[in-house]
């Protein structure tokens, strides 16, 4: 019933999305002309090899009042929330933003002066950039100021973790990846958001998907609206579209050159053809694709094995459910590998160092082709101030794959299948249990949160915020006037749209010790990438340093979490 009520609310966003566009992208074909057989290559550069990540203590619950952490880990709700009326739904959807009001519904009016407040997330200009732009207009509102202290991505989450098992956090808020949840929500680190700041924030126009599943933990709201992700690709529609190329590819793959590409061996494919070639008389690559480790590169593996590996007809991706035996290293997520690996081929000669940070500023740079991202690219590269490829790009959904793998039934299907991954699923924001002005710190978060200043920032390049609102992509015109073409907006919000809708959609992990598998996964994915392991080696390890992880937290705990995640029975 859960997964149902999930769809329909995926459904309404399709909608919304969709009907701000003259027309609807198309659709992905059930067969597309591509092989199915990924080559397999070693890159020429090796990573440095990561650190390994602290241990977690054991893994805490959720309290039922304000008290310390108890040492149990607290389950996600067992029902849905109902379905919005079809009323309000339609209220949901077509209310526009206001940009010209940032303390909409009494935002700013708490009196903060001789108040600072500490904001914790990871090295800019993405994501911490809106707030070190805009803080002020919030001091000036209030009186308070607004210290933001940064750490790489990689080191982000053990800063957080370490000041709340301190007992003494130095941050009054954190901004830090919703799949972190059961680590700082479910061990009740942070502050529940007051009814009247989520009604503020104007929390009934969020995307269900991130309102109802991202911003909770054990049925309560304690985070606050920041950001919303899923992956995308993105490539060079003036070259693909090119005659002279479309008869070079077909002759060199003996097929014609898709556009978009609709699976990840016609992406290969693609990339391949363009690697190195001359273009108004700049090199070019192939593809853009993050390898870096200890930064934000699995979570780009993850989102190309979703199709290999997540079959339409079982929700388990990461883990069987009824087991909670990790699937990383089953024949689906091993092809992935091999593809992934084979992309590191096709980029750039330093690519198995670069972040998505790097996809950034190379696509709109026009010197790659292909890349794979979040939704920060399409205002980049539409900016013309910065933009090399303004007009000349577009946006899809992630590719499927001929065929994947059943890992209920252990065999491949013949079969198109395509798998969009909610990768990360946005930042977030909370507030620490332990700051000493929790008023002010609420009003903040609100201020940045809000459905107005989403509007402003997710139109705004280098934010790192990408649609989370409804009104973030029910209305083209901002995105028109940021220099996006109209097929360029209608491929762009058209992609953000059938992502959420997808019924085969990968949300991500976000159970206790989320981090803890995912830097697992991490260490093992730079040594595949460096040659110096294979794909199955990789992740035979992955399955074995999870199934450990599993264990020390406890399995039975594990899987509860993780079934309720997918919305599935516990008892």
């Amino acid at each position: 019933m859960r997964r149902t009520t999930w769809t329909i609310l995926s459904l309404l966003v399709a909608v919304s999305f969709l009907a701000a566009c003259a027309t609807t992208p198309a659709a992905v074909p059930t067969q597309p002309p591509a092989p199915t057989t990924a080559p397999a290559a070693a890159p020429t550069t090796a990573p440095a090899e990561p650190t390994a990540a602290p241990a977690p203590t054991t893994a805490p619950a959720e309290p039922t009042t304000a008290a310390a952490a108890p040492t149990t880990a607290a389950a996600e709700p067992t029902t849905a929330p109902a379905a919005p009326a079809a009323g309000a739904a339609a209220d949901a959807q077509t209310k526009q933003a206001d940009t010209n009001n940032l303390f909409p519904n009494g935002i700013g009016q708490v009196d903060c002066k001789g108040v600072n407040l500490v904001v914790a997330t990871q090295t800019g200009p993405q994501i911490a950039s809106p707030v070190e732009n805009n803080w002020k207009t919030w001091g000036d509102k209030t009186g308070g100021t607004v210290e933001v202290q940064t750490f790489p991505f990689g080191d982000l989450f053990p800063k957080i973790r370490t000041g709340y098992l301190s007992g003494s956090s130095p941050f009054d808020i954190v901004i830090f990846a919703s799949d972190w949840a059961g680590d700082i929500m479910g061990p009740g680190y942070v502050l529940e958001i007051p009814q009247k700041n989520q009604d503020a924030m104007g929390y009934q126009y969020l995307i269900p998907t991130y309102r109802d599943r991202i911003l909770q933990w054990g049925g309560k709201t304690y985070a606050a609206p920041y950001d919303g992700d899923s992956h995308m690709i993105y490539y060079r529609a003036d070259l693909l579209n090119d005659p002279q190329h479309q008869a070079a590819f077909k002759e060199q793959f003996k097929y014609d050159m898709p556009v978009p590409p609709t699976t990840w061996q016609q992406y290969l494919d693609i990339a391949t053809y363009f690697q190195g070639k001359t273009v108004d008389g700049q090199t070019i690559y192939g593809a853009g694709t993050a390898f870096k480790p200890k930064a934000q590169s699995y979570w780009t593996y993850l989102g190309v094995a979703a199709p290999y590996a997540k079959s339409p007809d079982d929700p388990g991706y990461f883990f069987d459910p009824d087991t909670m035996e990790p699937r990383i290293n089953n024949p689906g997520f091993v092809q992935a590998l091999d593809l992934y690996i084979a992309l590191s081929k096709v980029g750039p000669p330093d690519v198995t160092n670069w972040d998505v940070g790097d996809i950034r500023n190379n696509f709109p740079a026009g010197k790659v082709v292909l890349g794979i991202d979040w939704g920060d690219v399409g205002p980049l590269a539409s900016d013309a101030k910065s933009s090399a490829v303004v007009g000349k790009w577009g946006s899809a959904m992630e590719p499927g794959v001929d065929k994947y793998y059943d890992a209920k039934k252990a065999t491949w299907v013949e079969k198109y299948n395509k798998a969009p991954y909610l990768a990360f699923g946005g930042w977030i924001q909370s507030v620490s249990k332990t700051t000493k002005n929790a008023d002010c710190a609420m009003d903040f978060i609100s201020f940045m949160g809000s459905q107005n200043m989403s509007a402003k920032l997710v139109v705004t390049p280098g934010s790192g915020v990408n649609p989370h609102y409804f009104s973030d992509g029910n209305n083209p015109a901002p995105w028109l006037a940021l220099g996006m073409t109209e097929t360029e907006a209608k491929e762009y919000l058209g992609a953000v749209s059938n992502i959420l809708a997808d019924p085969n959609a990968v949300v991500d992990l976000r159970i206790t010790g989320a981090f803890e598998y995912f830097d697992a996964l991490d260490a093992q994915l730079a040594r595949a990438v460096a040659g110096e392991v294979t794909s199955q080696q990789a992740l035979d390890q992955v399955a074995k340093d999870w199934n450990a992880i599993t264990d020390r937290l406890g399995r039975d705990q594990q899987k509860k979490l993780y079934r309720q995640q997918l919305g599935l029975p516990t008892e």
